[in-house]
């Protein structure tokens, strides 16, 4: 079990060394703007074995991000092991969600661009989610996946969120109240809100100050009538978080995303709900 830091600033817990993985191994990676994170998922032992974050301080745009991802892929002996697969979970806002009915794999674009503008170039892809009969479709950029093809082999594209939603309705299954839930990234959070096993509302919102937080979800919740005053959380903030003081004085109760709802993980892994996507149990399944 190692944790440590390298030029990247990298955190990782876990197994460090290729002569510790299996070649029946998944590598999951989170691609978001500024952070990538990956976990090494068993399925032998339906658990994480490890996990890595790695901030991408990009300050000049896409070609320095494309340059720091590129000496990231090359370096980096654990994204260089032959994984029995991999795949790459989208963690962006540019998506949408189409009813299973609706859905037609050739409007992928339509879907896109009807939401988002021609303008936004790039591939399209799509992620079923079959208990809520939906398909989120995204783009992802042309460059961005043409360096993540010519770095690694067979991989898959999903979205992030669909693993999300995914956990936030098992735990509603389990309740007759509302289940409310908001997962935090660096600059946008998604706010979700089930009853009964039904998804009502998903959005993301930019964010910048703990005031812009508490309206954005308190206007979600007036707008469905939704009366619970308990909102669990995930992500870069937790329960406790200052940028959430608005919320705990107007809402009530804020508890953090139950931690027996995901894949076994390392034990020296601080912040689990922090990946509640990479940790999905549907991984294993």
């Amino acid at each position: 079990m190692v944790t440590g830091k390298n030029k990247f600033n990298t955190f990782r817990v876990g197994h460090t060394k290729k002569e510790e993985l299996h070649s029946t191994s998944t590598l999951l990676i989170e691609s978001e703007v500024d952070q990538l994170s990956y976990a090494i998922i068993n399925k032998g032992t339906n658990s994480c074995v490890g996990l890595c974050s790695i901030p991408l301080e990009a300050s000049n745009g896409r070609m320095e991000r494309r340059s720091l991802l590129k000496e990231l892929f090359e370096n980096d002996e654990i994204l260089n092991f032959p994984f029995s697969k991999r795949a790459i979970l989208m963690a962006n806002r540019e998506c949408v969600f189409i009813p299973e009915e609706l859905f037609d794999p050739q409007n992928l674009d339509f879907y896109i661009h009807s939401s988002f503008g021609e303008n936004f170039i790039g591939k399209c892809f799509s992620t079923k989610i079959p208990e809520l009969k939906n398909h989120i479709v995204f783009k992802v950029p042309d460059w961005l996946v043409g360096l993540y093809n010519e770095s690694m082999s067979g991989i898959s594209f999903s979205h992030a969120s669909a693993f999300l939603v995914e956990s936030i309705f098992r735990l509603s299954k389990q309740q007759s109240k509302a289940i409310v839930h908001a997962h935090f990234k660096r600059s946008f959070f998604e706010f979700v809100i089930f009853k009964e096993g039904k998804m009502l509302f998903y959005n993301s919102f930019s964010y910048q100050t703990s005031e812009d937080i508490a309206y954005f979800i308190m206007y979600a919740l007036k707008q469905w009538d939704i009366e619970e005053n308990e909102i669990s959380v995930s992500g870069i903030l937790n329960a406790e978080s200052e940028e959430l003081f608005w919320l705990r004085k107007y809402l009530g109760e804020m508890k953090n995303f139950p931690l027996d709802h995901l894949l076994p993980y390392p034990p020296a892994l601080e912040t689990p709900t922090a990946f509640i996507n990479l940790l999905n149990p549907s991984h294993c399944e």
